[in-house]
């Protein structure tokens, strides 16, 4: 979907801040670009729409140049999230979702029925945050918005800045999850650019680590934290390899090995077969249940029981029985 063909981006002044830098991203998949400040991340996902244009090497879109379309056209296909939403403060919320459509000349009655679809799927009712303006916003319903405008136009791609970063660690996690769950629904290629490990673990498919303009690994979440490249991803990993190791291991891998049993907790004290082992040691230690009911979608496919998780931690810890 996405190609960098030995990308680089110098600046004036000298500042090389993409170095060379070849990756595919591919249909579906979200990829997280991670990296420290001036590692390169929002520069390399700038280029794919032509906000900032490579010095040297290709991008390509669906195997076509960017550089060799125009840049306003190629916007209008791409969806774009940032930390600060970006919302015009002069117009409602329905404005703001609708700014897209309107430059692609929709009909009117297709813009109306988009704005009612992407509200209700962020959360928001459309009856009562259509007429709203930015100011009357929470930053988390502002942030919502701001998902929602990118999605306007259904674009097949949708470039995602910082978009939790600005704010409050509770609302972060809870649009994180959202966003998650929304996924199956949108079924986009999505670049999310974050300088925080346990979002890019939390939200990437595969997660391309740079640091000075440079790819120091691009892999899978559980692969990047229990493979290490190089030592740099190793210091950068520091003190958090073993929450992160946690949070890359996923409870449907116990289930199909553990208890198949039948449905017998409450839905509070239940879990998608997707999410991690901390997700669950946190469930359980809030609903103080012995057994948590494990999903799949709406299918209830079995229990976890506390035995079975304490032992998958302590195995993941090399705490063991079988261990050394």
């Amino acid at each position: 979907m996405i190609q960098f063909e030995r990308v680089s981006k110098m600046f004036p002044g000298g500042t090389l801040a993409v170095d060379n830098l070849t990756l595919d991203v591919h249909a579906g998949e979200t990829l997280v670009l991670l990296g420290t400040s001036g590692s390169g991340k929002t520069t390399s996902m700038k280029m794919v729409n032509r906000l900032t244009e490579p010095t040297a090497g290709h991008v390509r879109v669906d195997g076509r140049d960017v550089m060799r379309q125009d840049p306003i056209a190629l916007r209008r296909t791409i969806g774009y999230a940032i930390q600060h939403i970006g919302l015009f403060t002069h117009m409602t919320v329905a404005e703001n979702i609708a700014v897209v459509p309107r430059l692609l000349r929709w009909p009117q009655p297709r813009i109306d029925e988009r704005i009612d679809e992407l509200l209700i799927m962020v959360g928001l009712d459309p009856r009562q945050f259509q007429p709203r303006y930015p100011a009357q916003l929470s930053g988390g319903q502002r942030q919502r918005v701001g998902v929602a405008r990118a999605l306007a136009a259904d674009p097949p791609i949708v470039l995602m800045d910082e978009p939790f970063g600005a704010l409050d660690p509770i609302t972060r996690e809870q649009l994180q999850d959202e966003f998650l769950a929304l996924e199956g629904e949108i079924r986009k290629t999505i670049v999310f650019v974050t300088h925080d490990v346990f979002e890019a673990v939390k939200m990437g498919d595969r997660i391309a680590l740079l640091d000075a303009g440079r790819l120091q690994q691009l892999d899978a979440p559980r692969d990047l934290v229990e493979r290490p490249a190089n030592e740099f991803v190793e210091a950068f990993l520091g003190h958090h390899r073993v929450q992160l190791e946690l949070m890359t291991r996923k409870v449907g891998a116990l289930v199909k090995a553990g208890d198949i049993g039948s449905e017998t907790t409450t839905a509070a004290a239940s879990l998608h077969d997707n999410d991690s082992l901390l997700t669950a040691l946190g469930k359980m230690k809030s609903t103080r249940a012995d057994r948590l009911s494990v999903f799949r979608r709406e299918q209830h496919v079995g229990t976890l029981s506390r035995r079975q998780l304490l032992a998958a931690i302590a195995e993941s810890l090399g705490l063991s029985e079988s261990s050394p």
